[in-house]
């Protein structure tokens, strides 16, 4: 790993089969929700993201559905799971849609303890 001109982090190619290997990790699911999760459509993150010190290295490799991975970002896992369960306060505090909705009783929050897939299924990442 390295950085590049404009200081960005580079991270290393990976081959076909270290992609299938961060695919099979989790059962062929997104590490975060769980969602179904097709080969072609995985993306691969960084628990520990690269800005923050993590390695780039299979044991800090997670695969990602684009949705996960574009929402994490450069997060630690606890901090994406604090903006996971924050969701419904951003929504209460910006959404009329869901406001009406909630009154409406079309929409209700549904506050819990988020636990992601990797997680359920006994992974450990390096962190």
């Amino acid at each position: 790993m390295g950085t590049g001109t404009d200081g960005e982090i580079k991270r290393r190619k990976l081959s076909k089969a270290e992609r299938l290997q961060v695919y099979d990790k989790c059962n062929h699911r997104c590490a975060y929700c769980g969602c179904d999760l097709e080969y072609k459509n995985m993306q691969v993150d960084h628990a520990q993201p690269l800005r923050c010190g993590g390695a780039d290295e299979m044991n800090n490799m997670l695969p990602a559905c684009r949705s996960c991975n574009h929402y994490k970002a450069t997060l630690m896992v606890e901090k994406y799971r604090e903006y996971i369960e924050g969701i419904p306060d951003r929504l209460n505090r910006d959404s009329i849609p869901f406001a009406v909705g909630k009154r409406f009783g079309v929409v209700s929050e549904n506050r819990k303890h988020v636990v992601f897939w990797f997680e359920e299924i006994g992974i450990e990442v390096g962190e």
